[in-house]
């Protein structure tokens, strides 16, 4: 009896370890590198550009440095601070951000288009740039300027998947909204306390939100009054503004053959 549970004992630790296993690999499908990784990864970049031994003795001194806070999105501003001593147009466009208002931003810099660039460096300056846009209410230039980017191509991918995850749900984009914080949420409790916040508050906001109801109309009039704030008065502003009276005109029909039915 003694020897059956024990090996009723022995079977259940192991099942409860496969089950452990499995769950660890369904949320293993992107991974947030360490300080030490993303040194490394800047290290073969900076070889590949043959670097200036005096910038590479000034980056390493940042990088030995280690950061007061643990907060792992403040290694996106650690590699910039190292990128812009290897790139002019990349210390160009980060001095620009701190003196240009983000209404501004109408055109996505020319620095993005250009191919011959390292997709390191390219990569997660657009996340970079992306964050700034995000925070500055910019939406749509946001999600563009991330559009293609994986979470393996950047040092920061909690970063990526929040903007664009604030993006969708601002944009009322509900499935991909929802999808990306699904996707966010598979590293829940690694990455910064308040994306993990804000994504629960995101989910439990959009997912019960329903095509032409009240409560999309006063969102989008919501997104209306956010686009006009910021001198975006275009296409989008004007399909927007359409799409409103439709479906307004829509309920106000259907309210009127409710009260023809009683």
């Amino acid at each position: 009896m003694k020897k059956t549970l024990k090996a009723l004992s022995l079977l259940l630790i192991l099942t409860s370890s496969v089950i452990a296993a499995d769950d660890l690999e369904k949320r293993a499908s992107w991974q947030i590198p360490n300080a030490q990784q993303i040194r490394s990864k800047l290290n073969q970049y900076l070889e590949k550009q043959n670097t200036d031994e005096n910038i590479k003795l000034q980056i390493g001194v940042l990088w030995d440095v280690p950061l007061v806070s643990g907060d792992q999105s403040l290694m996106l501003d650690q590699l910039i601070n190292s990128l812009i001593l290897t790139n002019a147009d990349v210390a160009q466009l980060i001095s620009r951000l701190e003196s240009t208002p983000a209404t501004e931003a109408h055109v996505t810099p020319e620095l993005f288009s250009r191919n011959e660039l390292d997709p390191f460096l390219l990569n997660n300056t657009r996340l970079y740039y992306a964050r700034w846009l995000a925070q500055s209410e910019l939406q749509d230039e946001c999600l563009q300027v991330l559009e293609g980017i994986r979470p393996e191509d950047v040092v920061d991918p909690a970063t990526l998947l929040f903007y664009q995850a604030t993006g969708y749900h601002r944009i009322l984009a509900k499935d991909k909204c929802l999808t990306t914080i699904n996707l966010l949420q598979e590293n829940e409790e690694l990455i910064p306390r308040r994306y993990a916040t804000l994504a629960n508050l995101m989910k439990a906001d959009i997912k019960p939100l329903k095509k032409d109801s009240l409560d999309e109309v006063a969102r989008l009039m919501s997104d209306i009054q956010r686009r006009l704030k910021l001198g975006r008065a275009g296409t989008r502003v004007r399909k927007e503004e359409d799409d409103v009276i439709a479906k307004l005109d829509k309920m106000i029909e259907e309210l009127e053959q409710q009260q023809q039915q009683q």
